[in-house]
């Protein structure tokens, strides 16, 4: 596996057989089962939502009741980090929201 970012924060060493997702165009490890979320902390990469007001956040519950980590998976918007579990050559996109890309406001 060829990576240019390195997990820093596993608690214990990763003994699957690791393997690659996309985001925003970087190649990241990532290991089969755990969940989108996981991978991207493990990398580090905390910030990577724009909500439909417009404010940048990251993950909160962890567990799929805030929203707080929705992001572009694979072509669709607004899925639950958390809750996707990873995926070999799986594109993931932060800081996209379809309702502030096609020029719609909330309030």
């Amino acid at each position: 596996m060829k990576s240019t970012t390195k997990r820093h924060q596993d608690i214990t060493e990763v003994l699957d057989k690791p393997f690659t997702i996309r985001v925003d165009g970087k190649p990241i490890p990532a290991v089969e089962g755990e969940s989108v979320l996981s991978a991207l902390l493990a990398s580090n990469i905390r910030h990577f939502m724009t909500n439909d007001y417009g404010t940048n956040s990251g993950p909160y519950c962890g567990m799929g009741v805030c929203h707080c980590c929705l992001l572009h998976v694979n072509g669709r918007f607004k899925q639950r980090a958390c809750q996707t579990l990873v995926k070999p050559d799986m594109e993931i996109e932060t800081n996209r929201n379809q309702v502030l890309e096609r020029g719609k406001k909330h309030g």
